[in-house]
């Protein structure tokens, strides 16, 4: 069977058997759109971290989850090099299942659920956390590469005299 005639039989089958329904969450940031598979997730939530004085520019500060405190970055700083100011209203935590700890990932704006399947194109992105683009275009996040690759979490403090 050929690629054409594999994907016909793909498109001809029932919608159930041809894929489920949504593996993908799209977000915004920095007025770009990301799908961040729903896999590396275990809940979309509210912004209400709490801001930590003296803390790196990719730090948003904590926020409780669940009686628990949970470290939030910022995927504007570590995606672009910048952090954004405050977060809007529509701001959300993703709450990546990374282990042995989550890690809560800030975002501009959390849309819709959506099918993005497998990466078709390797990222054209130097930025880790950035898997590659589906063949829409669309940029795909790996919450667990981006949280991996932190920078130092806390600037240098300067000698004591």
């Amino acid at each position: 069977m050929n690629r054409l005639e594999a994907r016909a039989a793909e498109l001809a089958a029932p919608p159930r058997a041809q894929r489920p329904a949504v593996d993908a969450v799209l977000v915004t940031v920095r007025g770009e759109t990301f799908a961040a598979p729903l896999r590396q997730l275990r809940a979309v939530l509210p912004a209400a971290f709490t801001p930590l004085p003296l803390s790196a520019p990719h730090v948003a500060g904590v926020q409780p989850v669940r009686g628990s405190l949970v470290g939030v970055v910022r995927a504007d700083a570590l995606l672009t090099g910048q952090a954004g100011g405050s977060p809007g209203p529509l701001a959300r935590v993703l709450l990546a299942a990374t282990q042995p700890e989550p890690c809560g990932v800030l975002v501009d704006a959390v849309g819709e659920l959506v099918w993005v399947g497998d990466v078709a194109f390797a990222s054209t992105f130097g930025t880790p956390g950035v898997s590659g683009r589906t063949a829409d275009g669309l940029a795909c996040l790996d919450l667990e590469t981006l949280v991996r690759h932190l920078p130092g979490a806390w600037p240098a403090r300067p000698p004591d005299p």
